[in-house]
Parts: C-alpha cells; structure tokens; sequence
C-alpha cells in the first residue's frame, strides 16, 4: 500500500500526541461556530485544518460553565442543549470523514478572563476530587461531547501554576489532554509543566506559542518546552496571508516549528481552505512514492505540483496536500489510472472522467474541480484510431465497464497483453 494512504490511515489510529509531533494546522473558533452554523461547520470540515480550538469556554464563581453568557454545564449537568440544541451534533460532525480534523480542544482564558482566577479559588475550597464542582461539570462536559480532546489554557490573567497544575492533572484523569498558549511569562509556563508532568508525564502534549498582538515579537526558538511539540501562531488579519505563511516556513526551517495555527475563525471574511492548504505546504508531509496523478496549479504545467496516489479526495483531504479548493488546472495522469473530477465537494455535483495517460490542461475545468477520485484501471485504453464504430471494454476496481469509440481501440491488459477491441 501506498505511504501517502498508510500516512491518512495513522492520522486516524496514532494518538493525537503522535499526530502533533508530525506536524498539524490549526484554527481558533469563535461563537461564529454556533451563530451561523451548519454553514461553519461545512467551512471547518472542508478547510484542511487538522485541528481546531473552539474559543472560548469560561468558569463562573460557582464553577457553571459558560460561553457567550449562555450555560454549558451546571451542577453536573451538560444543559447547553436547552440554547444551542444542535451543538453535540455539530461538534461530533467536524470529525465525521471524510475531515482532516482530528483533534478538538475547548480554550479556557484569553485577555481579560478571569476562569483561572476562579479556578483557584474553587480548588482551594474544594480541591479536585469527584465531588468538586470542577470535576463534576468537565466530566459532564466530557460525557456529552466526547470528541472534545483536550482543553487549551490561554490564561493571561491568573499565573497561578500550583492551582493550574493542579486542575490540568484534573482534566486528564477525565480525559483531557492539555495544550498550553502562552504569549509572556515564561517561567510560569515551566513551572506548571513541571508540576503537571511530575503527576502525569505527557499530560501536556502540544506548546503554541503566540506571535500575535502581545506576543508579536516572540521568537518561537525561545518556547521549546520539554520537548513537547512547538507550534507558532499568526492571526488572519496581521498581515496578508503570504507574509503570514512565508513566516511559518521560516520558523519551520529555522526555529523547530512542527505546526502552525491561526486566530481566529469568527467571520467569513478570510478564507479558511486557502490558508489550510498554504499551511500544510509547510507543515505536512505526504511521501508518495508510486504517484498516480501530478496535479499542477497553473495551465501549462506549472506552478505548485502536488502528486496523489490512487484513491478518493474530498476537498478537505486536498488541502492536506497543499491543494486549495478550486485551485488545480493541469494534470498528469499515470497509465492505467482514470480520474473522475468533481465541482462539488464529496464526490458531487457535475462530474467528469479522464481516461488517457497524457498531461492534460483542464480547458473549461480549470480551477472548478472541489473532490476528485483516482482509480485504477486494470485494462486501460492507450491509444484510439479513427475508423469504424467500436466499444472499448475496461474495468475499474474489477468492475467490467465499456465505452462506444471511433476507430480501432489498442488495449494494454493489466498482465501487458495487447488486444484490439472492435464492434460493428
């Protein structure tokens, strides 16, 4: 089997820490996710992104979680149902394939938030047990949207690191892994790695580091953390998307960045697939090592070439390629393959075969494709003469197919033979 197939297989099977120490994509999510929602949730699941934040889940003083003034849980009960009644199910749909989405984290601070502040003073009245109001609500919490992965601490407020220490070590027990954000004090940062890690070692598997408003002028090689994967963090609107990505390559190949995330998706006025894709050029690896078709994003061949290997590609799986919605024009298909291209993503909408194994300019198709399928064809067409009326006899994926042709069609079988194929 094909490296490039084994590679989506484990993405889906390693544990998210494995899958971060290769490298990832990330985005912060804002409360556009539930205001316009299913369309945002459409937009994530088609982006690229390999992971997402959702922003921001805030502690009341009597532990109720909250976001945007609604309540999440409340003395141990999830009750978000009762104002946002679709978002277990739209949570649980960023995952559902096909997606490049595999890990979620729930964002707890930000500038101005006072949830560790309250966090600590919950803890020191009563401590993290079962009976807390902590554990008893993120348990909740957990149990109504299990595929919510870990929590993302941005606390720019507190700089507590007992009490946070204590409560990431909380949240693993129930299942979370922990992220941290930090943009200053770094000496916080160490200090609440080392308790957590002196309780659960791995607790804390992802560091992404913020090079935006406060942090602008943080220098990532600064932030590696016991050895814990490091990614670096633009925003949308900081410059525009090339000088931003340019960035993310530099830190790449000089400061020991795996991954990179934006702030923030919380309006449609940038677009999330187009710097998914631009990321995971940098970010992603996708070793093919017997192509089945060369795509190419400009006209005669050129531009950014992206190699697939057989097999289906919704406009999400592209973008982990490096291939932007709508962005290819040229191709190269391998012979014995056929490519079926799609306008709509999922393997819908209009759509057309390509048979020969030439390179091919799209015409009309240029930069419209959004999903694509590559199967093999076990007796390809090769060549075509003009003459009589025939039919061309294949298969694809051992399913016997044929074709009316012009002329006398050469066969190449999938042993080597030739044969010629004629009807009246």
């Amino acid at each position: 089997m094909k490296k490039t197939i084994l590679f989506l297989i484990l993405l889906l099977l390693l544990p998210v820490a494995d899958v971060l120490a290769q490298g990832g994509s990330g985005v912060y999510v804002g409360g556009h996710i539930r205001r316009e929602r299913p369309n945002t949730i459409t937009t994530l699941r088609n982006s690229g992104f390999t992971y997402v934040i959702l922003f921001n889940v805030s502690v009341e003083t009597d532990g109720t979680l909250t976001t945007d003034g609604e309540t999440i849980c409340r003395n141990g009960e999830y009750v978000f149902a009762n104002q946002q009644p679709h978002y277990v199910e739209d949570v649980k749909a960023l995952k559902a394939a096909p997606t490049a989405i595999q890990r979620i984290d729930i964002c707890i601070g930000g500038w101005g938030n006072e949830s560790y502040d309250r966090i600590k003073t919950l803890i020191d009245q009563q401590g993290t047990g079962e009976e807390s109001i902590l554990y008893r609500n993120f348990k909740a919490l957990k149990e109504a949207i299990p595929e919510i992965d870990g929590v993302n601490n941005d606390d720019e407020h507190c700089y507590n690191a007992q009490s946070a220490a204590q409560f990431h070590a909380m949240m693993y027990t129930l299942g979370y892994r922990t992220s941290i954000a930090p943009y200053t004090y770094k000496s916080f940062w160490q200090n609440l790695l080392t308790m957590l890690h002196n309780q659960h070692p791995g607790a804390c598997d992802l560091v992404m580091i913020q090079c935006y408003d406060g942090g602008a002028s943080n220098n990532p090689s600064d932030w590696h953390l016991q050895n814990i994967p490091l990614h670096a963090g633009r925003t949308n609107y900081q410059t525009d998307m090339q000088t931003s990505i340019n960035q993310m390559q530099a830190w790449h190949d000089n400061n020991g960045v795996t991954g990179g995330f934006v702030w923030v998706y919380n309006d449609e006025t940038w677009k999330l697939n187009e710097w998914a894709a631009n990321m995971n050029r940098v970010f992603i690896s996708h070793e093919v090592s017997e192509p089945a078709c060369t795509f190419y994003t400009e006209n005669n061949f050129g531009g950014y070439k992206v190699s697939l290997p057989e097999g289906a590609f919704s406009t999400g799986l592209l973008s982990t390629y490096g291939l932007a919605d709508k962005s290819v024009c040229s191709f190269e298909l391998q012979p014995g393959y056929q490519l079926t291209t799609y306008l709509g993503n999922e393997f819908t909408g209009s759509q057309k075969i390509w048979t020969d194994a030439s390179m091919a300019r799209m015409g009309t198709w240029g930069r419209r494709l959004s999903s694509l399928k590559i199967e093999k064809i076990n007796d390809a067409i090769v060549n075509t003469t003009v003459g009589t009326q025939t039919t061309a006899f294949y298969s694809v994926n051992g399913v016997q197919r044929s074709e009316p042709q012009s002329g006398l069609n050469i066969i190449r079988t999938a042993d080597g033979n030739v044969r010629v194929v004629m009807k009246r």
